[in-house]
């Protein structure tokens, strides 16, 4: 038995309450080690020394490097006092607590050296926030997803709807009603959720450059029509996420070009990063978002700037009842101000959903003082590694998605946002070689994992597009895959995913005989995913309840199954 490879630590992702009595004990080992079992010896803290409850743990996550014994605690009481008994290979017991390990059951030191789980305050207490839980989201660049039917505002438009060859300095005419027009169209796709990337008044197509965080874009329309468009939404039971930008602001905006013009004299002099007296944009003498000028960098450290942006969180939580925010660049902008964020636009809205955009690990941002939620990147990397490079085989596809999970609390998990593609990404479509039978795998993939799908407006009838500006080109309404077998593929994935077990259920993930597997539970149901990227057909133990490139319980390469 590997000690060095043995570790679990109190109050954190591996041990936290779920309910006022509940929690979650995960005891992580070094992958097949010789263990012959696991238990976990535990009570309420006060009554540990007089008696103990003893439970079994079971490896329920496999990564590459450990598996991960996991099992829950409840005897109707808050806060709990334990330690693991393990036995290794060679029938040695050993018991693991905050000292160590050793050979002896030392009941009588409990307080000092056992792991314990403080009491459960629901303000700590990561659980899914129940108006999100489990819906599809469609992510939406409003530029180029649909033009109002009677757009009357159409000066500016200066690019062809249908040109494969848009830019971030032209424009086609997308817009917020356009939007409104097209909710029934994403109602009867399955939809759920809509993130629309920023809204604001901005110079350029992406609006990721704000010039005044108060107003919508002209261009989009007015804060009546967003007011509209979320109203509708909601009546067809969608909720709305906005995009904001607060790591950076525009070069225009009258804030910083007070800075530009008054230098150190102005009153937003201490809002950005200036070296030097006056903004230089040749010199490049202040802090920007990836060396681009036209995006200077927040002093969000500031309290001043930390009020006026709580105050636009605030503004379309109550002007407009907005569902939620995602945070462009939000690993750059520091943990106190999403402290005080969160805690601004709670006291607006409880139920606010608040998501990060994090490449990486974001655990410290994540639990109940920052964000609820991340893009979830790690879910994209898997199913590149192994759709598209081949680097990845089915059990290292299904290592990596179990080590993505035990990277968060189990609440965490289920607010995940997950992607495989996005304005910031190349189309999958087109990393898969515009090969349609990959694409379906890795929707089915993404409908099967814990957390929120999102789609990229257009995934549904595989809209194609290389890095940006080429993944921003306008939705195709009149694409022949509407009428294509495969659309009626991801139509069919969609619905699956408001199945109660897909959106909540309990999760394992494993390789069988070269396949992928998704398993989810809720209750005495189960569903299964089985994916084959094997190179050669796999025939099932039964026969599945859906299909793509089966025939019968036979799963041809290229294909999956749905297993009830």
């Amino acid at each position: 038995m590997e000690k060095s490879a043995i570790l679990h630590q109190s109050d954190s992702k591996f041990s936290f309450p779920v309910s006022d009595t509940k929690a979650v004990i995960r005891l992580r080992v070094k992958r097949d080690d010789d263990i012959k079992s696991v238990f976990v010896i535990w009570n309420t803290g006060h009554k540990f020394w007089q008696s103990q409850l003893r439970t079994p743990l079971e490896i329920k996550f496999r990564d590459a490097l450990f598996d991960w014994y996991v099992g829950e605690l409840d005897n109707g009481a808050p806060g709990y006092s334990y330690l693991f008994e393990i036995t290794d290979g060679d029938g040695t017991v050993w018991y693991y607590n905050e000292s160590g390990f050793d050979t002896v059951l030392r009941v009588n030191h409990a307080f000092e050296d056992n792991f314990t789980v403080i009491f459960p305050n629901k303000a700590d207490t990561v659980t899914p926030n129940k108006r999100f839980e489990g819906r599809v989201f469609y992510q939406i660049f409003p530029e180029r997803f649909a033009r109002a039917s009677h757009k009357t505002n159409c000066s500016y438009i200066d690019m062809d709807w249908n040109t494969d060859k848009p830019d971030n300095n032209h424009f086609a005419g997308g817009d917020l009603v356009g939007i409104r027009e097209k909710l029934p169209y994403l109602k009867d796709l399955g939809i759920g959720a809509v993130y629309m990337t920023p809204v604001q008044q901005s110079a350029s197509a992406h609006k990721y450059d704000i010039d005044d965080y108060f107003s919508v874009d002209r261009m989009f329309g007015s804060i009546d029509d967003l007011r509209a468009l979320v109203k509708a939404a909601h009546e067809l039971d969608i909720m709305i996420v906005m995009d904001l930008v607060f790591n950076h602001s525009g070069y225009y905006n009258p804030l910083f070009q007070d800075v530009v013009k008054n230098g150190s004299k102005s009153k937003y002099y201490h809002w950005y990063f200036v070296n030097g007296d006056k903004p230089d944009k040749k010199k490049l003498n202040y802090n920007t978002f990836a060396d681009v000028w036209m995006m200077p960098k927040l002093n969000t450290n500031n309290p001043e700037v930390q009020d006026y942006l709580c105050r636009v969180g605030e503004f379309y939580l109550k002007e407009c009842n907005v569902d939620g925010y995602r945070l462009d660049v939000a690993s750059d902008v520091s943990h106190e101000f999403w402290r005080v964020f969160r805690a601004r636009c709670k006291q607006v809205n409880p139920d606010v959903f608040i998501i990060g955009e994090h490449w990486q690990n974001a655990e410290s941002f994540l639990g109940n003082d920052q964000w609820d939620s991340v893009m979830n990147y790690a879910f994209k990397y898997a199913c590149e590694r192994f759709f598209v490079e081949k680097r990845y085989d089915a059990e290292a596809f299904c290592n990596y998605l179990n080590a993505a999970l035990m990277r968060y609390k189990d609440g965490t998990d289920m607010m995940m946002l997950n992607l495989v593609d996005s304005h910031d990404t190349p189309r999958f479509f087109e990393l898969v070689g515009r090969n349609k039978s990959l694409e379906l795998l890795t929707i089915a993939a993404l409908m099967f994992y814990p957390g929120n799908p999102m789609i990229y407006y257009g995934d549904e009838i595989f809209m194609d597009g290389k890095m940006d500006p080429y993944n921003r080109k306008c939705m195709r309404w009149d694409s022949k895959e509407y009428d294509s077998a495969e659309h009626r593929v991801i139509r069919r994935l969609l619905q699956l995913r408001g199945n109660e077990v897909l959106k909540c259920g309990r999760t394992r993930i494993y390789e069988q005989n070269g396949l992928a597997i998704i398993e989810r539970r809720l209750g005495g149901n189960k569903l299964s995913l089985a994916i084959n990227f094997s190179g050669r057909d796999v025939a099932l133990d039964a026969e599945p309840v859906y299909g793509y490139n089966c025939e019968g319980n036979v799963v041809r390469n290229e294909g999956f199954a749905v297993i009830g």
